[in-house]
């Protein structure tokens, strides 16, 4: 896990809530393996020459280090797309080779499962396809035509500009595991980028507001219900900087009560300290709920929040706003499922109530999800 402050260049603001987008660099590793298999320098330059007049993300037209392509445009590891495949069916010079391509990159239902169980699930790359059928011959300069242009990646910033406008911080996990396909390991590109980031070194970024209302209320007489594992901790962190910040003012600040989810108390209780010192001036509670604490039951946030049910009502009997940052695929769908449980257990409601009772919390603006994933 990495806590990242990066410096604001003059004239750059933000936001508590705001997402910073980082404009990340391929790892030498993946690089490597792109030069050994076609057979090139590190020290090439190349020189592109477009052959349609389509847009393209690749410099063209001058000569062009190799590296610089390879570590900033283009994107290496993405999961190949069956249009990949037909592509290098194209090239493979062995027949059986080019009829396993073909057969993954067809339209028809045998097609669509052998490319789902053979290359999106193991999440395998071009380069991974054309290691695993080396009769491909496929030209660099198609291949370079093939990968899509290097996103940048969107971080919550875990920060707020109350607590110090010119920097502004982030809050990752460093992604290295086995790769899904069994063969090698699967390193993050970005995470790995800042992780190995020099300190007062140099990181491509901008700010981006979120499309959703995902801040602080602006009133913070406003109590706030949140709701994160893991780094969906990082834009609470800002909240509660704002709100202490604010105290410290003298301004009346609502409660706030943080459901924080984690795997062991030991290891993985991010900012404890900072949480501590918040709870001690009276900024907010937090609730620790432990997935993988020796001794003691998987707890998750849902669960958490249903022990603390009667805190939960009355907060949003006094107008709270619940706050989300998590999976879209686990947190999210609990989240929703606690709160129609808390309504119900209160209210008798049945489920179509219930179900309405919390569309109205998201239409007002009382619910706001930043999830991802799925």
């Amino acid at each position: 896990m990495r806590h990242i402050e990066i410096d604001l260049p003059p004239g750059a603001s933000y936001r508590a809530g705001d997402h910073l987008g980082v404009l990340p660099r391929n790892g030498f590793d993946a690089i490597r393996r792109v030069m050994a298999h076609f057979g090139l320098d590190a020290g090439q330059y190349i020189t592109i020459i477009p052959n349609s007049g389509s847009h393209t993300h690749l410099p063209i037209d001058e000569p062009t280090p190799l590296l610089g392509i390879l570590g900033s445009c283009v994107e290496l590891q993405d999961v190949a797309s069956r249009d990949d495949l037909a592509i290098l069916a194209k090239y493979a010079e062995d027949p059986q080779e080019r009829a396993a391509l073909e057969a993954m990159a067809g339209d028809d239902d045998a097609a669509h499962a052998a490319y789902r169980e053979r290359v999106y699930d193991p999440n395998r790359s071009v380069l991974d396809l054309l290691e695993e059928f080396p009769s491909c011959r496929l030209p660099f300069e198609v291949y370079l035509d093939m990968m899509p242009p290097l996103r940048p990646r969107f971080y919550s910033i875990s920060s707020s500009p109350l607590a110090g406008a010119e920097v502004c911080s982030i809050t990752t996990g460093v992604l290295h595991a086995p790769a899904r396909s069994g063969a090698g390991s699967y390193t993050g590109v970005c995470s790995s980028h800042l992780a190995h980031a020099p300190v007062k070194g140099t990181v491509f970024a901008f700010v981006r507001p979120p499309s959703i209302p995902f801040r602080p209320p602006e009133n913070p007489h406003v109590p706030m219900i949140m709701v994160g594992a893991g780094t969906g901790l990082a834009p609470f962190r800002g909240f509660l900087q704002e709100r202490a910040t604010l105290r410290e003012q003298n301004v009346p600040i609502g409660a706030s009560l943080l459901f924080f989810g984690c795997r062991h108390p030991d290891t993985d209780l991010l900012y404890s300290d900072e949480l501590a010192d918040f709870e001690g001036k009276g900024v907010v509670r937090v609730e620790r709920c432990f997935s993988d604490a020796a001794g003691q039951p998987r707890r998750y946030v849902q669960a958490g929040m249903l022990e603390c049910a009667d805190e939960v009502w009355d907060l949003l009997q006094h107008d709270a706003v619940v706050l989300v940052c998590g999976n879209a695929g686990t947190i999210a769908p609990g989240v929703r499922a606690s709160l129609t449980r808390i309504f119900r257990d209160r209210t008798g409601a049945g489920e179509s109530d219930a179900a309405a009772w919390l569309a109205g919390l998201q239409s007002a603006n009382r619910l706001v999800e930043d999830i991802w994933g799925g």
